[in-house]
């Protein structure tokens, strides 16, 4: 019966990852992510040492552990980093999709947001602006990071219409078959809203870090 019930209810989130209303795909999307950083920022916090993943990331060695000499430079190299990661990561990933449907963009969506609960947690940033390892709390909503992935997410579910192939089993045989978007894809209104507005929040989170890092 508990088998059942499981199977009932991961065929109900599959149904509000994959629905036809962006609303519907971003607010899964976004509660799958926050408890997958909420757990991880928990795990860090309590049980690993403060610090553990400083200037051992991709993007702590790519932006540096110096602040840049002005907003403008800051900024801009915030953005060189995180607006690639969104477009590339987040949604060029969407042309493909797992054999139940799911894009794979998706995955990132929820599995970078474990990793920076980690980071979070163990305080690992590269230019931290506190001392100490973070704690879980609804803090978190008055940081820049949260409104980074805010966007990245936003960005995934926007595109799941983007998918041009996608993976299929048959006979026990997994083989790639082309996919046809039946709303339009990228000629999808709803589609660009979305993007335009993950767009539009990443660079004003990224100017708001900027902020904060030549606070420091």
């Amino acid at each position: 019966m508990s088998e059942a019930k499981a199977l009932i209810a991961m065929r109900s989130a599959l149904s509000l990852l994959l629905s036809e209303r962006l609303v519907v795909r971003f607010a899964a999307l976004f509660t799958l992510e926050t408890a997958a950083f909420l757990i991880c920022q928990t795990i860090g916090y309590l049980w690993l040492p403060e610090g553990l993943l400083r200037d051992v990331t991709i993007g702590s060695v790519v932006v540096g552990n110096e602040a840049a000499s002005s907003f403008f430079l800051e900024f801009a190299r915030i953005v060189a980093w995180n607006l690639p990661v969104l477009m590339l990561i987040f949604v060029a990933l969407n042309l493909v999709r797992f054999a139940n449907g799911i894009p794979w963009g998706y995955l990132p969506a929820v599995t970078m947001p474990a990793f920076l609960g980690v980071v979070t947690g163990t305080n690992s940033f590269s230019m931290a602006t506190v001392v100490g390892k973070i704690s879980p709390s609804l803090e978190m909503v008055t940081h820049p990071g949260f409104y980074e992935i805010f966007a990245y997410v936003l960005a995934a579910a926007a595109t799941y219409e983007i998918t041009r192939r996608q993976f299929v089993t048959v006979d026990g045989k997994e083989s790639i078959v082309k996919f046809q978007p039946t709303h339009g894809g990228w000629r999808s209104r709803e589609l660009w809203i979305g993007l335009v507005v993950a767009v539009g929040i990443l660079l004003a989170a990224n100017a708001w870090e900027a902020q904060l890092i030549l606070a420091l």
